[in-house]
């Protein structure tokens, strides 16, 4: 995470917020993120004002107005952003977690972390909603308390269970848990068996088959490419 080199203000709901850190910015397909502070009171802007026409015209509120409704579903799961409100068709506000992505704060994880993770993809799965993208490990939050949290629900996935997607729901379901099983033995190695690092190796080996995956490797890698190449200029 970069944090904001000045304090700058920026005016959300009605108020100007100081800028206090700057997640991220300037990547051509996703918005900027800003953490923003009013006395003592912190949310999180996911912000595609500043992109191109055809961006902020099709992508942006389409983007904005899929992971509003992804919330909106998830109301009564807790450990999770909390939707707060709408800026404009290309601005969403949300509730501010604070802690640290777990590739950073790994060595302060609570007893039970990976449990009580496990317990809020239930949560998240109940609500009929794969998030799909929790083996990325900045989705992945450790609280100030060592407790988890998880965010950025962008390309999770809303399946309605009824009786013709309850058996694909509980398949889909185990990606979320095999990536969390992933984070596990990862980062507390010592906490797992043999089985639960073979289950995962197993995992990996299906995931490079996974066409998606490497759509979305690719499109990740050029979104990257065009980010150096307009910062170069």
């Amino acid at each position: 995470m970069n944090d904001a080199r000045e304090i700058r203000q920026i005016r959300f709901l009605n108020r100007e917020w100081n800028v206090r850190r700057i997640i991220a910015a300037k990547k051509v397909m996703k918005p900027d993120v800003v953490v923003a502070e009013n006395q003592g009171e912190f949310i999180v802007a996911k912000d595609f004002r500043d992109r191109t026409w055809v961006i902020r015209c099709l992508w942006g509120p389409l983007n904005i107005m899929y992971e509003k409704f992804i919330l909106q579903k998830l109301a009564n799961v807790s450990e999770i952003p909390a939707f707060i409100g709408l800026e404009d068709y290309n601005c969403m506000l949300i509730s501010y977690i604070d802690g640290d992505e777990i590739k950073k704060s790994s060595h302060r994880l609570a007893p039970g972390y990976f449990d009580n993770l496990l317990k809020i993809a239930a949560d998240i799965h109940a609500q009929g909603i794969l998030h799909f993208d929790l083996g990325h490990k900045t989705n992945v939050m450790v609280k100030q308390n060592g407790d988890p949290a998880i965010i950025d629900f962008n390309t999770a996935v809303y399946l309605p269970k009824n009786f013709f997607l309850s058996p694909l729901h509980r398949l889909l379901t185990k990606i979320d848990n095999l990536s969390i099983l992933r984070l596990k033995v990862k980062f507390t190695p010592k906490d797992t068996n043999f089985h639960e690092r073979n289950r995962v190796k197993n995992f990996l080996r299906l995931r490079k088959l996974w066409i998606f995956d490497k759509l979305s490797r690719r499109i990740t890698n050029m979104t990257k490419d065009k980010t150096k190449t307009s910062s170069s200029s």
